[in-house]
């Protein structure tokens, strides 16, 4: 029964994980690291934009990311995480 209810209550706490950011927009707070949403890793999805946040630009759009090494990887292979 407790595997059961932690299974439960993981479940709900992913379920609550903000999943509002986009990527990138003007002037908003957050944006969402491309690198961990090709790989499925929601816990360093939402990245706040601050002064040192991990960034490169590409055809005009700046994308952000939640460290630097997703930053390093992108630049390594940009087509995996642009969209289509």
């Amino acid at each position: 029964m407790r595997r059961f209810l932690r299974a439960c209550l993981g479940s709900a706490a992913l379920a609550a994980l903000p999943l509002a950011c986009k990527t990138p927009v003007a002037g908003a707070g957050e944006a969402e690291c491309p690198v961990c949403k090709h790989e499925g890793d929601l816990a360093c999805l939402c990245v706040p934009i601050e002064g040192d946040t991990p960034r490169c630009e590409r055809d005009g759009v700046t994308w952000y990311f939640c460290s630097q090494e997703c930053r390093a990887a992108f630049e390594r292979a940009p087509e995996l995480y642009l969209p289509r």
